[in-house]
């Protein structure tokens, strides 16, 4: 008999695998218990691949010979379990159940690799970086890291399933429980990828701050060395001696002009270097 409860309904669980496994089941964030008689304790938190921003909801799961109990607060696993046959065994609603639940994940997954594709075109042309492109690169990588650890959860505890230690599922049902495992290696390796890739796009962007702010340094740099020679002028001609310049009548429109031809010089050799 099937029996969809809330997370409030936890406790009813000790009446089917005792008050230890029971604590076990509340200390670990997941978890895939192969009990002596053929039955499952399975335990998650369920990530929203569309919406990884949102809280993780607890999942509990018995799968028994007679019983299957599946206790959760969110509303779409709720309905997913609800969706699978009532008539089928329990083993096999076990798994239409994680088949249902990973079933769009692949072209979830596409289209945030869509996302970061356009997120790299956008630091690639546009002129100047700013503060909203670190934080969606930093958001995403957030979103990445949540996925990785739900996938995880689940690669564990299908790899548990398909090893089928206490015999419990029949030779159909565990080659079935095999490929379910292959898919959620699959979809865990994609996430990994992803995260390389999101971090790839990071590492082109610090590039891309980096150059900008060697392109500032060289600016003022470049107006530093035209107006360098002004500064050894201003020195010379301030000096306390009786220099022969002080008693020209053009001494102070010479030093003008030079100053300004000094300047245009040096503004000429750095435009044809191309250094600004």
């Amino acid at each position: 008999m099937r029996k969809i409860l809330q997370m409030k309904d936890t406790e009813i669980l000790i009446g089917y695998v005792g008050f230890d496994v029971y604590s076990r089941l509340l200390a670990n964030r997941h978890v895939c218990f192969s009990l002596a008689d053929g039955t499952f304790l399975i335990a998650f938190y369920y990530c929203e691949i569309a919406n990884p921003s949102k809280k993780d909801d607890r999942v509990c799961i018995y799968c028994g010979k007679e019983d299957l109990v599946f206790i959760s607060d969110n509303k779409r696993c709720a309905a997913l379990i609800s969706d699978v046959d009532p008539k089928e065994d329990n083993q096999s609603q076990l798994l239409q159940f994680f088949n249902a639940l990973t079933a769009n994940d692949v072209y979830e997954l596409e289209k945030t690799e869509d996302a970061i594709t356009d997120l790299e075109d956008s630091l690639i042309t546009e002129v100047r970086s700013n503060s909203e492109d670190s934080a969606k690169i930093i958001a995403m990588r957030r979103e990445l890291l949540k996925m990785k650890r739900y996938y995880e959860q689940l690669a564990l505890i299908t790899e548990d399933l398909a090893d089928n230690t206490n015999k419990g599922f029949s030779e159909d049902n565990q080659k079935r429980f095999a490929s379910l495992d292959k898919r959620m290696d699959y979809l865990l390796n994609s996430v990994v990828h992803l995260r390389e890739y999101i971090t790839q796009v990071r590492e082109a962007y610090q590039a891309q701050v980096d150059i900008e702010q060697n392109q500032i340094m060289k600016v003022f740099t470049v107006i530093t060395s035209i107006f360098l020679p002004l500064t050894l002028i201003a020195g010379w001609y301030g000096m306390n001696l009786q220099m022969p310049e002080f008693e020209w009548s053009y001494g102070y429109p010479f030093v003008i002009i030079l100053s300004v031809a000094v300047v245009a010089a040096s503004f000429l050799v750095f435009k044809i270097k191309k250094w600004f």
